[in-house]
Formats: C-alpha cells, sequence, structure tokens
C-alpha cells in the first residue's frame, strides 16, 4: 500500500470518527489530525489525487479534499513556486469539469475565484475560465455566482490594497456586461429546453437550471446600476414570473425571492420614481395572486391555518426589504404607499411565528423616525391608525399561551422576545400619542375583567406587561388615562401572575406618581398587600412567592427613589415596615438589596437634624446582624461566610443615594461623619480583630462598601484616612488580595484630586507615598509569581492596573518622573498583558498602556487647568523609558495578545497602543520609520508562518502610512492583518 494511499485511508477514518459515537479525547484527535493535514504541504498533491480518482463515490471524502484545496489557496499559496501555482490552476480547471456534486463544485469555484484574486501575473483569467468550461454552463453558473461574493472583502487575501482594487476591478468590472449577456443566453436556452419550471432532480451540477440562475443574479444584482438592471426584462421579468409560477418549486421560489429581495434593497439608491412604481406595482400584484388570504383571515389562528407558513415568511421579508428601501417615499407619499404598510401591517398581525414578525421590527422604527420629524407632520395622520392596530396585535402576539411551553428554553426564549415587541410599542406611542397609545391596553383590560380566572389570566397579562413596556414614553402631564388604569390596576383580581405584572407596572410609573401624588397611598398599599400575602402564606407556590418578592422590592425602589420628597415624612413607618418583612426578603438577597437602595434614597431627603439618627437605627439593624453572623461564620466559614457578605453588601446599598449636605468641610458639619467612622471601625475589627481577614469573599465586600463610602463622601472621610491608610498597606503586604489594591484606588482619586477637592499638599503628599507602598509592595510580589502561570493572579494583576491608571491619572508628574517605579510597572504590563486570558484584565493592562504613552505627545490625555501642554521632560521621560527602551519588547507583546489571547472586542485597544508606539517612535528617530520597521520584522519572524510576501505587504502598507501620517491607514493594515493571520494559522479550518 503506498504512503498516499495510507494517507486516504486516515483522513477517510478521521471523517468518519468525528460524526460517529466516538468519544470526546478521539474526536479531538481526529480534529487535530484533519487540522494539522491541511496546513501540511503534502495536502496539495493528496487533495488533487483524491479529487481526480472520480471512481470513488465516498462523497464526504470528495469534500473534504475540496474544502482542503480551497483553504490551501487562501492561505498558503506562498507554499507553491510559479510553477506549482500554474499546475493548482491547471488541475483547479480540471477538476471543474470531472465533478457533478454541487457541493464539490462550489468548493472548487471558491479555490479558483480565490487563486484568480491572488495570480495577478494570470492575464485574462475570467476568459480562460469561460473557455474552459464553456462546454459546462451549470458548473459556470456557479462559479461566476461565486466569483463577486469573494471580491466583497480583502481580509484573506494577501495582497495590497492597490494591488487587491486593481485585480477586483479586472475581474468583476471589466466582465458585468457578459454576464448579463451569459445570464440571458442562459434563460434563453431554457425557454428552448421547456425546462422553465424544473429544477434539477439529481444534485448535480452540470445543466442550467432556473435556480442556478437565479442564485448567480443575486450575486451580480450588486454590481450592476439598479437603474440598468431593472431596464434588463429578460433578467426582471425571469425573477417575477418565478414567484408567480414557482410557489410549488421550493428551490425556485426561495432562489426568486433571494433575488428580489437584493433589488428591492438596492432601489433605495433609485432616483426614477417611475421604476419604483412598476416595482411597487409588481410587489403588490404578488401578494393580491399568492397570499389574497391575508387580507381576509380575521386574525393569527385562521391565517396559520390558511396560509403556508413558508410563504408567509417570505412575502415578509419581500415587504420589510421594499419598505425600508422605500421609507422616504413612504413617508412622503402616503396616500400612495399606505396599501403596502397596511400589508406589513397584516404581515406582523397575523402570523402566528414571533421569529418572522421580529422581520417587520426594524421597518416600524424607521417609519416612526420619519413620522416624528415636523416635515411628515401631515404623513403621520395616515399612519396613526395603522399603529393603533400595531398596537393592539402587538398585545395579541405578547400573551403567553394557554398551555404551558414544551421547554424551560422557549419560555425563556418568549420572555426574551416580549420585550423586543416592547420596543415596538414605544415606537408606536411616538407616533399615535399617549392617549391612543394607552385605549387598547385599557380597553383590553376593561373587557377581559370579568373573564379572569385563575387558569385565564393572559389576555390582562399582556395588556398589563404592554404598559410596562410604554411607560417610557407616556408624558408625567398625562392625566386622563392613567389615573383610570392605575385605580383599575390597584383592585385586580388577587392572582399571583397579575399581581405580579401588575406590581412591576406600578414600578414603572413612580416618576408619573411623583408628579400626581394623589395616588401614591393606594400603589403602595398594593405592594404591600403582597408582601403580606406572603408573609401569611396566603401564596404557595415557591417559584411565585419569589417572584411576587422580586417585583414589590423592585417596585418600592423605585418609588422610594422618584418619590423621595413625598415620602419624607413616612420614613419611620417604611423602616418599621423594613424591619417587619426582613424574614420574607431573606428569600431573595437581591430584593433586600433593592430595598435598601430605595430607602437611601428617603434617608437623604431627612432634614440635617434627623438624618444621622433615622439612618442609624438602620445601621444598628444591619450591625447588630453582621455581628450575629460573624460569631456563626467563626464555627463555620463555609456556610456562614456569603450571609456576613450579604450584609455587608446591604450597607452598600444604603449608602445608594446619600450625598454630603455640604461640598467641603469648610462649609459645613457632616452628620453622618460619625456613622461612617462607625461602620469603619466595625468593619475593621470584623476583618483584624475577629480574623475575616482570610476570607476572600467576605474581604471583596467589605473593599466595595469602603470604596463606595470613599467616593460618596470623599474628603469628608478624612477623620477615618489614616487608619484606612495604614489597614490596607498592612493587610495587602500580609495576603496580597487584589481587593485591597482596588479599594486604594478609591484613595487615591479623592485625595489626590486636588483640583475637584480641596486636599492640601501634606495630605497629598501622604497619599502618594501610600501608593507607591502598594506599588512596591505587589511588584516583589509579582516577582515571585510564576509567569507561565500569570492567568491564575489575573484579579490581583487587574486591579493593580485598576490602581495604576488612577495614579497616573492624579499624579501624572510623580509617576512618570519616578523612574524606577515607571520602569517596573510597565515591564510588568509588558510581560502579563499577552498572558490573562480574562478580558476585564488584559483591557486594564492595555488601557494603563494607552494612557501612560499618550503622555509622550504634546497635548494631555486628560483634561485638567494645572496642564495645558506636556512638559518636555515628562515627554522625553516616556519617549527614552517606554519607547526607545522598551518599544520593541512592547509592541511585540501586544502583537502576541493579539494573535493568541485578546477577545475581538479589545482589538482596536491593543492596535492604538500599537500605532501610538510608532508615532512617538518617529518622533525619537527623526521622522525616520526604519526602527517600526525593525520591530514588524520581529515581530513577523517571531509569529511564524508568514511568507515573505506577505511580510513584506504589511511592512509596506505600515512604513506607507507613517511617512504619509496616515495612522488610520496604519491601524488598517495591522487589523488585517491580524484577522488573515488568525484565519490562516489559529482558527479552525476543518468544517
Amino acid at each position: 500500500m503506498s504512503e498516499n494511499e495510507n494517507v486516504f485511508i486516515v483522513i477517510l477514518n478521521s471523517i468518519q470518527c468525528i460524526s460517529s459515537n466516538a468519544t470526546q479525547e478521539e474526536k479531538h484527535k481526529a480534529l487535530q489530525f484533519m487540522e494539522n493535514f491541511q496546513r501540511s504541504n503534502e495536502a496539495w498533491n493528496v487533495s488533487t489525487q483524491i479529487l481526480s480518482n472520480t471512481t470513488d463515490n465516498n462523497l464526504d471524502l470528495q469534500i473534504f479534499a475540496s474544502q482542503t484545496l480551497r483553504n490551501k489557496v487562501t492561505y498558503d499559496l506562498f507554499q507553491l513556486d510559479s510553477i506549482g501555482q500554474l499546475h493548482i490552476k491547471q488541475m483547479l480547471l480540471d477538476l471543474l469539469k470531472i465533478h457533478t456534486h454541487r457541493l464539490v463544485i462550489t468548493q472548487l469555484s471558491v479555490a479558483l475565484a480565490r487563486l484568480a484574486i491572488q495570480m495577478i501575473d494570470w492575464k485574462n483569467p475570467i476568459l480562460e475560465i469561460i473557455n474552459h468550461l464553456n462546454n459546462f454552463p451549470g458548473t459556470l453558473l456557479i462559479f461566476f455566482k461565486i466569483l463577486p461574493e469573494e471580491t466583497l472583502d480583502i481580509g484573506s487575501i494577501p495582497l495590497t490594497e492597490d494591488e487587491y482594487n486593481s485585480r477586483i476591478h479586472e475581474l468583476i468590472d471589466t466582465i458585468s456586461e457578459d454576464i448579463l449577456k451569459f445570464l440571458i443566453s442562459c434563460v434563453n436556452t431554457l425557454k428552448e429546453q421547456n425546462n422553465l419550471n424544473t429544477v434539477s432532480k439529481t444534485n448535480t451540477a452540470v445543466d442550467i437550471t432556473l435556480e442556478s440562475i437565479l442564485h448567480c443574479l443575486s450575486s451580480w444584482a450588486f454590481e450592476f446600476p439598479i437603474e440598468k438592471f431593472l431596464t434588463v426584462e429578460p433578467l426582471i421579468n425571469l425573477v417575477f414570473d418565478s414567484l408567480l409560477n414557482g410557489s410549488d418549486n421550493n428551490e425556485v421560489f426561495e432562489a426568486a425571492v433571494d433575488c428580489l429581495c437584493i433589488i428591492l434593497k438596492e432601489s433605495r439608491d433609485l432616483v426614477n420614481d417611475d421604476l419604483i412604481m412598476a416595482l411597487y406595482g409588481q410587489l403588490m400584484n404578488l401578494q393580491s395572486n399568492l397570499i389574497p388570504q391575508i387580507v381576509t383571515c380575521k386574525d393569527k389562528d385562521q391565517a396559520e391555518d390558511e396560509i403556508d407558513p413558508e410563504l408567509l415568511e417570505n412575502f415578509t421579508r419581500l415587504f420589510v426589504e421594499a419598505g425600508e428601501a422605500w421609507i422616504i417615499h413612504i413617508s412622503k407619499s402616503p396616500e400612495v404607499f399606505q396599501p403596502m404598510v397596511m400589508i406589513l401591517l397584516m404581515l406582523t398581525c397575523k402570523n402566528s411565528d414571533l421569529d418572522v414578525v421580529a422581520y417587520t421590527f426594524p421597518f416600524w422604527f424607521n417609519l416612526k423616525q420619519n413620522l416624528v420629524l415636523i416635515r411628515y407632520k401631515e404623513s403621520k395622520k395616515y399612519f396613526t391608525n395603522i399603529f393603533i392596530e400595531l398596537i393592539k396585535g402587538i398585545i395579541g402576539h405578547l400573551q403567553y399561551p394557554k398551555d404551558s411551553f414544551t421547554s424551560k428554553e422557549n419560555e425563556d426564549k418568549f420572555k426574551e422576545f416580549r420585550y423586543t415587541m416592547g420596543d415596538v410599542l414605544k415606537d408606536c406611542v411616538s407616533v399615535v400619542g399617549p392617549a391612543n397609545a394607552l385605549t387598547p391596553p385599557l380597553e383590553q383590560i376593561k373587557s377581559n375583567l370579568n373573564n379572569t380566572s385563575r387558569n385565564e389570566w393572559q389576555n390582562l397579562e399582556a395588556a398589563l406587561f404592554s404598559l410596562r413596556t410604554m411607560a417610557q414614553e407616556i408624558p408625567l402631564t398625562e392625566n386622563k388615562f392613567l389615573p383610570q388604569i392605575i385605580q383599575i390596576i390597584c383592585n385586580l383580581p388577587e392572582i399571583p401572575k397579575l399581581r405580579y405584572s401588575a406590581t412591576l407596572v406600578l414600578g414603572r410609573y413612580t416618576e408619573w406618581t411623583c408628579k400626581h401624588p394623589e395616588l401614591l397611598e393606594i400603589q403602595l398599599q398594593y405592594i404591600f398587600r403582597g408582601f403580606d400575602q406572603v408573609k401569611n402564606s396566603i401564596i404557595q407556590d415557591d417559584r411565585q412567592i419569589l417572584e411576587i418578592i422580586t417585583a414589590s422590592s423592585h417596585a418600592l425602589m423605585y418609588f422610594c427613589s422618584d418619590c423621595s420628597g413625598l415620602l419624607s415624612d413616612y420614613i419611620n413607618q417604611l423602616i418599621d415596615f423594613y424591619f417587619n418583612i426582613q424574614d420574607i426578603l431573606s428569600r431573595d438577597i437581591e430584593s433586600q438589596f433593592e430595598l435598601c437602595q430605595g430607602l437611601s434614597a428617603v434617608i437623604n431627603k431627612q432634614p440635617i437634624e434627623t438624618v444621622a439618627s433615622t439612618f442609624d437605627k438602620l445601621i444598628d439593624d444591619n450591625l447588630t446582624h453582621l455581628q450575629h453572623f460573624i460569631i456563626q461564620w467563626k464555627n463555620s466559614p463555609s456556610s456562614y461566610n456569603k450571609l456576613v457578605a450579604d450584609r455587608i453588601d446591604l450597607l452598600y446599598a444604603l449608602f445608594e443615594e446619600l450625598s454630603p449636605r455640604f461640598e467641603y468641610p469648610q462649609q459645613g458639619y457632616e452628620p453622618l461623619v460619625p456613622c461612617i467612622e462607625r461602620i469603619w471601625n466595625t468593619i475593621r475589627v470584623i476583618m483584624v480583630d475577629q480574623g475575616a481577614m482570610t476570607d476572600t469573599v467576605i474581604v471583596e465586600r467589605s473593599m466595595k462598601l469602603l470604596r463606595r463610602i470613599i467616593e460618596r463622601y470623599h474628603v469628608f472621610c478624612e477623620p477615618i484616612l489614616s487608619t484606612l491608610a495604614d489597614f490596607l498597606v498592612q493587610e495587602y503586604a500580609t495576603t496580597g488580595f487584589g481587593s485591597l489594591l482596588w479599594c486604594s484606588g478609591s484613595v487615591i482619586v479623592i485625595f489626590g484630586d486636588g483640583e475637584s477637592f480641596p486636599v492640601s499638599p501634606e495630605l497629598k503628599e501622604a497619599v502618594w507615598q501610600f501608593a507607591l507602598s502598594q506599588c512596591s509592595t505587589f511588584i516583589i510580589n509579582f516577582q515571585k509569581m510564576d509567569k507561565i502561570q500569570l492567568n491564575n493572579y489575573y484579579e490581583v494583576i487587574m486591579d493593580f492596573f485598576s490602581m495604576v491608571s488612577d495614579l497616573v491619572m492624579f499624579y501624572p508628574k510623580e509617576f512618570i518622573m519616578s523612574t524606577e517605579l515607571l520602569d517596573n510597572v510597565v515591564d510588568v504590563a509588558i510581560e502579563a498583558v499577552n498572558k490573562l486570558e480574562t478580558l476585564d484584565a488584559y483591557v486594564y493592562i492595555l488601557r494603563f498602556l494607552d494612557d501612560i504613552i499618550s503622555w509622550g505627545f504634546r497635548t494631555p490625555p486628560i483634561s485638567t487647568i494645572s496642564i495645558e501642554l506636556v512638559p518636555d521632560d515628562w515627554r522625553q521621560q516616556i519617549i527614552q523609558e517606554i519607547i526607545v527602551n522598551r518599544g520593541a519588547n512592547l509592541v511585540n507583546s501586544l502583537f502576541g495578545g493579539l494573535v493568541t489571547v485578546f477577545k475581538d472586542t479589545s482589538h482596536s485597544e491593543a492596535i492604538n497602543c500599537i500605532v501610538k508606539c510608532f508615532r512617538l517612535s518617529l518622533e525619537a528617530n527623526g521622522n525616520d520609520s526604519s526602527v517600526c520597521a525593525s520591530w514588524i520584522v520581529n515581530v513577523v519572524n517571531d509569529l511564524g508562518n508568514v511568507s515573505d510576501k506577505e511580510r513584506d505587504n504589511l511592512l509596506k502598507s505600515v512604513t506607507d502610512g507613517l511617512n504619509e501620517r496616515n495612522y488610520r491607514k496604519v491601524k488598517e493594515s495591522i487589523r488585517v492583518f491580524i484577522e488573515w493571520f488568525l484565519r490562516k494559522n489559529i482558527n479552525s479550518r476543518v468544517e
């Protein structure tokens, strides 16, 4: 048995393994083999041998070989010399003549198209391909369908932008007229064969089919001016005739729909109104011929019975595409296009498939965006009734099914989709106004009040949900419908689902209630009754109990926040109520947290004379519970650490809305300072004396609380600053917990900001020394870390760079001119940035690097009164220490991260840092880009598997951009290179 035959067998076994019941480990090994094979040099020869053997009927093997050739041409063409490239060109042409399966032909056509783009020495490639495949028109149709699709993006093509654009012009623009003629000839051939209404029955691709003509036409529709395209009658007629006559042939009908969607999309650029009206007339004719029932069906249930769902989906696609393309025409000429908008309304409201209904939502949004403009004021009148009917239709879609969901996944999907539909309702309010918008749900509530039972609540609940989603768009001055609605809601039948939904509705209208205080009490009493029902065990179902607790707490939080002035005199009753329901709230800490946030807003409205005593009531209760749980935690840490942490979190929530009574201590005494000192002393005792510093969960929540207090009460916290700073320094040195650095950052932000707060120079210097101590300890700890396992320390590294970013912000001079500190921190950044897999962690480092490098430019990266231009000695320090001494390593590290751990969303930040390094390097080297070029060469050499041509393309585009001061071009060049490198070397090639 030959070596190649052995490879064939291994490949075939690997393919079969992946689709078999083999273990995950076996599948992984098989996949790894296939990946390695596709990247190997031998894959060229093996794949062409497999494909040349047409007697082998193993389709999976043939498809894999064709996919391999496609990938080899895309990423590995550099493995072939010029003779090898000519050979593979000829092989692809020959293979396209001997294969008949559409999947194989498609992959080979992609390979040939990409080869034609890259082989710029191949003159007149299209003419050669046509001559070679002239006797295989079906294959040629597939190739021509694929060709324009492959020219849309330079991403995977290793050519310069100029080479690429020139090649695309040669491949596409110069042959577009010939393609039109070719497609017309294909249509005529089909007519002669009386084969217009048939499709290939054998999945072969050697014959012309109506479906393949339509697919090819779709691909080329983007390449012609739409005005010209619409005048080619044989092709346009083909599309509409295929729709009118092809509804029994799914493949042809789908292809015609796809093609018409593209035509409609492109028609948005038409300036010829006659062409638009012609398209409009043909579209309405299609509807009246193929789905006339959409007009006569009374609801979505009848439509589901009478109209094929696939037909309904396809017409929704067509009308949405037309609606979005002609949105300006619709807005300008509502009397003309109103019938089309009516059809779109019916397609939205009379389809039970919500996924398809969602196709229409962008249209309604875009139409709303126009109709709210002054210039379309008159047009809005034409569509008001349509939008009112749309509200009714959406409310119908919002209804829960009468039967239970088939799965939890379906239930979650429906719940999520309801919020999307809620956005449509907001659009409707903008068009029809609050009165017209509130009428449909109010009428539905009234009509269903007497028909509600525990099993028949869906209609009412849908109306309530609609009211909840529209709340944001209802003005605070509305006083006709909302008072009725509030009264009805607060007297609804006691059904858990309705109570849950009704409570959430009340929580959305709290700002409105603030302007209508006469309705405050009835709403609060309704919410209180919900808590009473849970407390008195009237509701038994655990899920319903949790829902009502959550909704009631959420609503009460908003009442406290938005109506805090109205509730100020009732703070003692609210606190007593809170104490009374704590046992209930213990089932859901998030609800308790939200209620504490709400109480915080009301406490903040208390008079200066009583605010401390009021706040003390809540502090006393929380600290008492905290001490109780700490005692239990000592006996069983793992069982009680979360209870301790949750209690600390409630203290955090109580500071949510609190703020000092004065801007600075010099203006007056802050009454809550003793409370703050008491909280700090309690936390310190718990941490140090009672041993909670050993528990990371408790420590993190404590630091979160202290950071919140410092941020809220800023310089008023100076009485606790000395002991707090000592604590942070000593405990970080002892434990190494990153949260202590995170909390340290808040000290730096407040007491390092001499412009916003009256901080004395002595105090600011003391905080700088505090920060230096924290940095020194971290750097010592970092040197002891296992650099191979740095990802295990991502949290403390992230917290350190969060703190250091604050330090650069408020102590730029001290940080930049402290050479040892600057060098050490940048070295840590270079070492760690591409070894951390957690997004937040390496993004903190990227932002620090961007901040510190930005100080190398003349304009400071922050807005500050004291610094108009960056001092020259600061700039020289940045350029010398970071760019000259570390630029090569820094750029190398960032490129390494881009091709390994950095997610796509962070690529722009990393590339920005690289380009800033290049810019400063240019300045440091007298506008000579050779140093930057040497960095790129080093990067490419370290990355490996980059051809000389690919390296030279990157070098040229970057250096050209730098020399032209076109930094956008430099960024784009790096981005394209990284995307190409990932596709070629990192991302999976096996499909």
